[in-house]
This record gives C-alpha cells, sequence and structure tokens, in this order.
C-alpha cells in the first residue's frame, strides 16, 4: 500500500468509512468510496473537464490510487446516473480493476457504448437495478429509488448497513409535473426517514438557489410558444443526456408539422439508446429526417436538435456559427434556442458563437428570454424537504464547490440536522457509534487523459504545453562534421512565439553566434559526441534569450553530421 493510503486500523465493531475522490470543491468528477466492516463500494465514477492551463488535455479523472491499492476489498460500482460527470471515468477505471458495475438500465446502456469504445465490450459485468429493487452486496444491502433529473432512470442509492443506512441522492430534483416519468419517491424517502437514516451524502448544486426548480412540464410549454412564433428553422442546441427534453421537443415537432433532424454524434447515440431500451416515447418515424433530406421541405417545417449549447469545439452548434457545417448554413430567419445553462468557464466560447450566429441574421432565444430550460438540481426548499423527509442524523453535503456545500451545511442546521460534515476530498469520515470525525486522508488529485495516455498533473508533457505557452519554442538546426568535430556553420534558428516576427532576426542571428561559440568552446572529444553539442547548443540559445528577453523558451537542438 502506498505510504500516502495508509490509514488508522478500522475499529472491530461495525463501522462506516466515507472518503471523496472528487466532486467536492467542484461541480464533476464524482467519485466516492463507502466500506462497511472491511468491504467497499465505489459510487459513480465521473470526469471532469480540462481547465484552461491544461493544454491538450481531453479530459480529467479522479486519481483512484488508494481504491487500486485496496482492491480485495472492492465488491463493485454503483452509478447513480448517466452524465459524464458520475459514469465517464469508468471505462478508464474498468480497463484495470475487473468488478460488478450496478446501475439502472439507460445509465448501464450509456456506459456500455462507452465500454465498448474502450475495447470493453462484453467484458464488464453489469448488473441491471430497477427503482425499489435491493440487492446484497457484501455488508451492504443497496436500495436504489427513483428521482427526477435531467436525465431519464436517474437513482438514489440507499446502502443499508450494520451501522445504519447511508442515503447517496446523487443528482436530483422534485418535479411535480415531469414528463415522461414519474415525480421522485418521495414516499419511499420518507419511509426511510422513518427507519432512520444515518448519514445523508446530497447534492450541494442548487443549495445557494431559493425556492423550486422549475418544471419540466413549464419547459415544454414554453417550447410551445416558441414552436408557435418561429418563422423559420427552428435550431435547439441542449445537452446530448437531457433525454425527455428532447422526447419533448419531437412531440411540439409532431403537433407543428415539423420535420426533425438530430444532429451531433452524442445525441443521436443516447437518444437511440433511450429509444431502443423504452424511455424515449418517439413520435411516429416520418418527423424524424436524415440531414439529406431537409432541402425536401420548407423552412417553416424544419427542426434541428443540436449538441453545441456549451460553443464545444467542433460541436453542431459551433460549426453552424462559423460556417463550418456541412448540411446547415444559419441564414436570416432562423431561431436559434439555448436550452441549457451556461457552465461556467465557458462565457468567453459561448458569447464568441453566439454573436457569430447573430452575425449570420439569426434570432436568439436564451433561458433569459424565455422559459426554455429548467435545471436538473433541487434548490434550497426541495434540499429542505429532503432533509425533512429522511432527517438524517449525520448531513455531509457532497457534488459542489465549497460555497454550495456550505449553503448545504446551513440548510440542514435550520431544519434542525445536527450533525453536517464539510469535509473535503481525499477525508475518510469515519462513523461509528461513538459518532463521526476525520480519521485520516489518502492520497487523491487528478489524471489528465490526453488521447490514449493517462498521466498526472506533474506529467512532463504537460509540463512542456504550458512551457511553450508561456515563452515559445526555438528550433536550433546545425550541421557537424564528423572529421573536424567542429560545426560546419552557425546553427540556423527558428522561433515561435518567442518574439514578435519583426523583430526575431537580429536576435537569431545573435542567438546562433552564442550557439556556434558554445560549440566551439568544447574539448575536441566532447565535440565528437552528438549530444554534447545538442546540449551546447540548447544551453547558450536559451541562456542568451533569457539575459535579452528575460523568457526562457524550450530549445529543441537538430545537428546532423556529415
Amino acid at each position: 500500500m502506498s505510504e500516502n493510503n495508509l490509514l488508522p486500523a478500522p475499529p472491530k465493531k461495525d463501522y462506516l468509512r466515507y472518503i471523496p475522490l472528487g466532486g467536492l470543491d467542484e461541480v464533476g468528477m464524482n467519485c466516492s468510496i463507502i466500506e462497511c466492516n472491511g468491504s467497499m463500494l465505489m459510487i459513480d465514477c465521473g470526469i471532469t473537464f480540462p481547465e484552461t492551463g491544461d493544454f491538450g488535455v481531453d479530459i480529467v479523472l479522479p486519481d483512484w490510487s488508494y481504491v487500486l491499492d485496496n482492491l480485495d476489498k472492492l465488491d463493485g460500482i454503483l452509478l447513480t446516473h448517466g452524465h459524464e460527470d458520475h459514469i465517464g471515468g469508468a471505462p478508464f477505471f474498468l480497463q484495470e480493476v475487473d468488478v460488478p458495475v450496478y446501475s439502472g438500465r439507460l445509465t448501464l446502456g450509456m456506459l456500455n457504448r462507452k465500454l465498448q469504445s474502450h475495447g470493453l465490450g462484453n467484458q464488464v459485468d453489469l448488473i441491471e437495478v430497477e427503482p425499489g429493487e435491493q440487492l446484497e452486496i457484501g455488508p451492504f444491502v443497496a436500495e436504489f429509488v427513483h428521482i427526477n433529473h435531467s436525465v431519464p432512470n436517474a437513482m438514489a442509492i440507499a446502502l443499508h448497513t450494520p451501522m445504519g443506512t447511508a442515503l447517496f441522492t446523487g443528482d436530483w430534483k422534485i418535479d411535480q409535473t415531469p414528463m415522461y416519468e414519474p415525480i421522485t419517491d418521495l414516499p419511499r424517502l420518507s419511509a426511510l426517514g422513518d427507519q432512520g437514516v444515518l448519514a445523508l451524502f446530497g447534492d450541494s448544486t442548487n443549495s445557494e438557489v431559493p425556492g423550486f426548480t422549475r418544471s419540466e412540464r413549464a419547459v415544454f410549454q414554453g417550447f410551445s410558444e416558441v414552436f408557435d412564433n418561429a418563422p423559420g428553422r427552428l435550431i435547439v442546441a441542449q445537452f446530448s443526456s437531457n433525454l425527455h427534453r428532447v422526447a419533448g421537443l419531437l412531440e411540439l415537432a409532431y403537433r407543428n408539422k415539423r420535420k426533425a433532424v438530430l444532429m451531433g454524434t452524442s445525441l443521436v447515440k443516447n437518444s437511440n439508446i433511450a429509444r431502443d431500451l423504452g424511455f424515449l416515447p418517439f413520435p411516429p418515424e416520418d418527423v424524424l429526417i436524415n440531414p439529406e433530406e431537409m432541402d425536401k421541405y420548407p423552412d417553416k417545417r424544419i427542426l434541428i436538435i443540436s449538441t453545441g449549447s456549451q460553443a464545444e469545439p467542433r460541436s453542431s452548434l459551433a460549426r453552424m456559427a462559423f460556417g463550418d457545417h456541412r448540411h446547415v448554413e444559419v441564414q436570416e430567419g432562423d431561431t436559434i434556442v439555448l436550452s441549457a445553462r451556461q457552465i461556467p468557464g465557458n462565457e468567453y466560447g459561448i458569447n464568441s458563437m453566439v454573436n457569430a450566429l447573430y452575425k449570420r441574421g439569426a434570432i436568439i432565444i436564451t433561458a433569459d428570454d424565455k422559459v426554455i430550460h429548467g435545471s436538473g438540481h433541487a434548490k434550497q426548499e426541495e434540499l429542505k424537504l429532503m432533509l425533512n423527509l429522511t432527517r438524517p442524523t449525520h448531513l455531509v453535503p457532497v457534488h459542489g464547490e465549497y460555497r454550495m456545500r456550505k449553503s448545504h451545511a446551513r440548510l440542514g442546521s435550520e431544519v434542525g440536522v445536527k450533525n453536517t460534515h464539510l469535509i473535503e476530498n481525499g477525508d475518510c469520515l469515519q462513523i461509528t457509534e461513538k459518532g463521526a470525525e476525520v480519521v485520516g486522508r489518502v492520497h487523491h488529485g487528478r489524471m489528465l487523459v490526453d488521447g490514449r495516455n493517462v498521466g498526472d498533473t506533474e506529467d512532463f508533457q504537460l509540463r512542456d504545453r504550458r512551457k511553450l505557452a508561456s515563452a515559445g519554442i526555438v528550433m536550433a538546426m546545425g550541421i557537424l562534421d564528423r572529421e573536424s568535430g567542429s560545426l560546419v556553420a552557425p546553427p540556423t534558428v527558428l522561433q515561435r512565439g518567442v518574439v514578435n516576427t519583426t523583430e526575431s532576426d537580429e536576435l537569431l542571428e545573435q542567438a546562433a553566434q552564442a550557439a556556434w561559440n558554445g560549440v566551439q568552446e568544447l574539448s575536441r572529444a566532447a565535440r565528437g559526441d552528438i549530444s554534447e553539442v545538442k546540449e551546447a547548443i540548447r544551453t547558450h540559445i536559451r541562456r542568451y534569450i533569457s539575459k535579452e528577453l528575460g523568457r526562457r523558451p524550450v530549445v529543441i537542438p537538430v545537428v546532423h553530421e556529415l
């Protein structure tokens, strides 16, 4: 076991340990461990997306080295729902670990598509669970409870243990008039409260927002008005997993005699999975058409449901905005609806995309203009209701930045929860008959995925990319005479990102001369070693540019021998 994953020996009597590996002080990368009497379960295994300093990185995973150090204890992975920040990391973890995965049919269907792309098709034991079902897994009895969220088949997880019941809400809301699914199972949550909930691990995303979350049916009615008033093509950008909204838009297309086109690989795949598994009531087949068929119909009879609400690079709407979509050229008369919240950090890209769409003559509608979006996360009144129904002894706010979790803890105190715990990723919260306390920490962090490579935040490739972004790159190409052991001439030096091109000629000539002088200073034997020559060129060019500009660029010497 790694030194930084050592914890004190667990008590000899019944105990629970909760260890978050991600999802705290952030919205994303949800992954945690619950341990009882020597057995462990992983709850969710999600990803987050790179920050601006993670140059070229595709996605970010939680560091699960603690789990790998304790694989003999791990009995399974339980997934609450099918969003990327809850299931996106599972294929990477399952490439290393053979363990069963438990969740609902749609969630496992979405996971299975990812497993196939990772070469793990039919190699992972996926165990489907229906709402209300209970399964024995080691010392746990896992119960799945239906909840509303912005993706179908979302479920809270109640883990019944010898210590008591630990309830993980997952991402949730109370939609009293939901579309295409029942309301959150409030009676069962209340029954769990009557039986006694030891600890509630609760979604904190909207804990600072007063009131109740808007119903998806209200969004449906808001879109009905948009359909009535759209003079030409209607283009709706949304998250690819918001499948209830897809179904509602297709129903409105049928009512308004519009033909619908789905654009975006993830949107099409998720919709097909949901339809095949019976989670979406698709309208008659002739409502959906292929993109190539749009020219057969007038603009006022076309609905396009697209990805790209966050201006993701190469997403359908982003390509439309910048004139790079092979099927759609945005024009005057098009109505474009951004049916999603603006995720913090995406503001610049979204603003650029919206400006480009306006320049093309489109009408833009956002949630500030019409009722065209509703959150999937419970607001303050729903959070208080959940706490009043379940009446936990301990509240552990999770899934959210610190201020969100702090607000959730405050709501718990207001409704009478006696014990709230604001812990951090890597903390081990232990609950025994004596109470709850943090008994230690395990290693946690972020692993970066770049193509097929997975590495930590100190990976040398990332350090080089940051250096390139901040200081630029210099290439020095020279020819070494093998017989004389000397450079034929000062190396040819090129640069990118170091200095303005118009000012670079003299600087590069002087840098080349510094490299020449540095090689000449080497002994005859050293000049016969091409690696020594390269190092002299690199060192003297970098030293010269640092002296002249105060910058230390990446210098790459290339030397050929004659």
